[in-house]
């Protein structure tokens, strides 16, 4: 069957040409029509008034270095894969929605906690060039995670990890910008980390960014009091169960509370979840999964109900199905118009090219074999006559 395969294509279509053109297509296919097509399809808010600002959410990047990937030299096709996934996303989205700030909600680096202080500013060298940010942005926030500065596990926060992170990126954990205050609250475990308290003023809206969940009570308390179930995060199920109010204030509550939000984005779950409490108790009571595709949520962050919303990751490398952008649009009268730009499967594309390379490996196969049998039939008579065991010839 397989000696036939050749004979399938015209006489005017080599073997050679329909290889180079079917590859040539899957690379299109993954690399530029699969994009395109995403991006056409993402849903607009749109609101262009001077009383609106437009914000782009990036959460958990992490982007990878060729030291943390094991088995080199495939880790420079793996680390190079990911990280260009990553900022092609990033730029399409921000040709997409022309934001007036970005904000990144922490686990910039994969390794950044990790790093010396030399390979620290090579990273977010390598991070600056593959994340750039244009000249329309009007301010970029960088939200420290845990692994930028520690904080989980055995990796713990230290005073200078924190210090050569705010240094290097020029940062404060404030930003006041039109009628809105973003204000960086850092929950990493047991380790207190100093958030600054911006005066409340009426009329102004504050939006809390922190790279851990906040409105969800912490997730050590939630497992030492919850029973309910072993195979889903236990602070999910909580929530799911409306069981917070039998659990206690932790210090995250209180920091929330501190700051008078009127919203709250985070990341690190790498999901996309949307939290409801009070504004009066800093607590979830409502949960929901934000999974749906073209879809836009609206919040109304002038009310008594305090809303969060976990952006997902933007990494295929982090093992979700499901990967993307957040972008909210936020209005002076406290409504908030939130969306995520989902991103073609990485993985979908990653198995099209194996079953593409498997195709060209079958119909080179024929030619293949009659290589092989060619050699085999010459090495047998070399090593016939070598061995004296060629034709004989007598006299007559």
């Amino acid at each position: 069957m397989f000696l036939r395969v050749s004979t399938c294509f015209p006489p005017r279509v080599t073997r050679n040409r329909f290889v180079v053109v079917f590859l040539t297509g899957v690379v299109l296919l993954n690399e530029w029509i699969s994009y395109a097509f995403t991006a056409t399809n993402w849903p607009i808010i749109s609101n262009d008034s001077e009383d609106s600002v437009r914000v782009l959410i990036a959460a958990d990047p992490q982007i990878l270095s060729i030291q943390s990937e094991p088995f080199f030299p495939s880790s420079i096709l793996t680390t190079w894969d990911a990280n260009r996934f990553i900022s092609r996303g990033f730029h399409l989205a921000l040709w997409k929605t022309k934001p007036d700030i970005v904000v990144f909600l922490g686990d910039l680096l994969n390794d950044g906690s990790v790093a010396s202080d030399a390979d620290f500013n090579s990273l977010v060298q390598d991070f600056r060039s593959l994340m750039y940010i244009p000249n329309y942005v009007k301010h970029t926030i960088y939200v420290p995670g845990d692994n930028d500065i520690g904080g989980e596990g055995s990796d713990r926060v230290t005073p200078n990890k924190i210090q050569r992170f705010y240094s290097i990126f020029n940062q404060s954990t404030t930003l006041q910008y039109k009628f809105i205050d973003f204000i960086q609250v850092q929950v990493m475990d047991d380790v207190d980390i100093k958030t600054t308290t911006v005066p409340h003023k009426d009329g102004r809206l504050r939006v809390l960014l922190s790279h851990i969940p906040l409105l969800p009570i912490t997730r050590t308390k939630a497992k030492e009091d919850c029973h309910i179930c072993s195979y889903a995060p236990c602070w999910i199920v909580c929530v799911s169960h409306n069981r917070v109010d039998q659990l206690g204030y932790a210090p995250q509550d209180l920091k929330v509370l501190q700051q008078h939000p009127s919203f709250i984005f985070s990341g690190h779950e790498h999901e996309s979840f949307h939290f409801a409490g009070t504004k009066d108790k800093a607590q979830a009571q409502e949960f929901r999964v934000l999974k749906e595709e073209r879809k836009i949520w609206d919040f109304d962050a002038s009310k008594d109900r305090l809303h969060e919303v976990t952006v997902p990751t933007c990494s295929y490398r982090m093992g979700k199905q499901q990967y993307g952008y957040g972008t909210a649009v936020i209005e002076k009268s406290g409504l908030v118009h939130y969306t995520v730009l989902w991103l073609p499967s990485r993985f979908t594309q990653l198995w099209l090219y194996l079953i593409s390379l498997g195709i060209v490996f079958l119909i080179f196969l024929p030619f293949l074999l009659r290589v092989v049998k060619n050699q085999l039939v010459n090495l047998c008579h070399i090593c016939g006559f070598t061995l004296g065991f060629g034709p004989k010839y007598h006299r007559v």
